[in-house]
């Protein structure tokens, strides 16, 4: 079987299909007809269709090889996710360490997420408005610990409308919002594929604490990628290609934002690898080893998720 890190295909399933294993590959059958893929290239799979049945040899091996199953409500938004139970030979180890984690520690990181959320939101905002980006980054030089000041919040503000227009509201249901949310779902549940594959329990947060919310810590560690589901869609925007509705064809370009070369630190990574590099640098402060995270960089050029763009088309 590949590594954890080798996968690189998502697979969208948007016709009744049945979904098996055969001679230890993915196997899709429709209306007759076979395919057959080899597991250790799946890094997802997404299943917008409701008539689809899957066999539960699949489903063990999807969960050996972490590999990260989504089913769809009827808007065909993300809705769960299937991830391994046991994802790492030093689970234990890891997870004394995870619970061990301290009140101090925990703000620290979360003042580390915070201050390159905003830094990122800045150097896009920069492009619509010098003044408003100049706010945004002075927030992220001045972010507290535990960002005590929600300065988030208040970026997030100047952000959006900087983006999408003052009239803009984050929570409405419109095709920009429908676009985001199914962005973001995709990159929750690749962080959380990531942190259960590295021994972490992602219900434990840093920040988010729901007692209903399985996915705490994917939600904290996942805040700085959000910038490149944003860019992709305002792309989507600048293109008009969002006035006709949220399509299939936009789901695809936002699942493949996996594939879309970021910059951590000094090098560049398929989103997914650098994501797993991110909680590679969680693990290695839990260990001692490290004092920060490793977190993405948002380049106007060279690491903005866009060239996802024009990998599917829209027909």
């Amino acid at each position: 079987m590949g590594g954890f890190d080798e996968a690189y295909k998502s697979i969208f399933i948007t016709n009744p299909a049945k979904l098996s294993l055969k001679n230890t590959n993915f196997c899709i059958t429709q209306e007759g007809q076979e395919i057959t893929l080899p597991l250790r290239d799946i890094l997802m799979i997404v299943c917008e269709s409701n008539q689809v049945s899957i066999t539960a040899s699949l489903l063990s091996k999807l969960a050996d090889c972490r590999i990260a199953f989504f089913t769809c409500d009827d808007s065909h938004m993300p809705n769960g996710v299937f991830t391994p139970y046991l994802g790492h030979y030093k689970i234990s180890e890891t997870l004394q360490t995870q619970m061990k984690l301290s009140k101090q520690k925990k703000a620290i990181l979360w003042q580390q997420i915070i201050k390159q959320k905003l830094y990122n939101q800045s150097t896009l905002a920069k492009d619509f408005s010098p003044q408003t980006a100049d706010k945004i980054l002075k927030l992220s030089k001045n972010v507290m610990l535990n960002d005590s000041k929600n300065f988030e919040a208040q970026g997030a503000i100047f952000y959006f409308q900087v983006l999408f227009g003052v009239d803009f509201v984050r929570k409405s249901l419109d095709p920009i919002n429908s676009a985001l949310n199914y962005g973001y779902a995709i990159l929750r549940g690749s962080m959380a594929r990531s942190l259960v594959g590295s021994g972490f329990l992602p219900a434990l947060g840093l920040f988010h604490r729901n007692q209903f919310n399985s996915f705490n810590l994917a939600d904290d560690m996942m805040e700085p990628y959000r910038i490149f589901v944003d860019s992709l869609v305002l792309l989507m925007v600048q293109r008009d290609s969002l006035k006709d509705g949220f399509q299939i064809h936009h789901r695809q370009k936002l699942a493949g934002i996996l594939g879309a070369k970021i910059l951590c630190k000094d090098k560049y990574y398929p989103m997914y690898r650098a994501i797993t590099r991110t909680v590679w640098s969680l693990a290695n402060i839990l260990k001692g080893t490290e004092d920060s995270l490793l977190l993405p960089i948002f380049q106007r050029e060279n690491s903005n998720g866009r060239e996802i763009y024009e990998s599917f088309s829209d027909v």
